[in-house]
């Protein structure tokens, strides 16, 4: 179980990353410093939330599920240029 948790906390970090920069380049804000701010808070808080999230869940597979699902199409996208 301790593998598990180490992996959601990875997983976590990673969505954490990813979403600082989709904040980062998209929030609708002329002032760069704003969208830095906006950025790191944000994804602070929703990374809390979200390991909250993996860590609830009843067995490993959920918890791989919950870490690593949503995060590398939008890190794809983005580091194509397709966004």
């Amino acid at each position: 179980m301790k593998l598990v948790s180490c992996l959601a906390v990875i997983g976590t970090l990673f969505s954490g990353i990813v979403l600082s920069m989709l904040i980062a380049r998209f929030y609708p804000s002329a002032d760069p410093l704003e969208r830095l701010y906006g950025a790191i808070f944000l994804s602070v808080i929703t990374s809390m939330g979200l390991l909250v999230y993996n860590l609830s869940a009843s067995n490993w597979r959920q918890i791989l599920v919950r870490s690593y699902s949503w995060w590398p199409l939008p890190l794809f996208l983005m580091m194509r240029g397709w966004i």
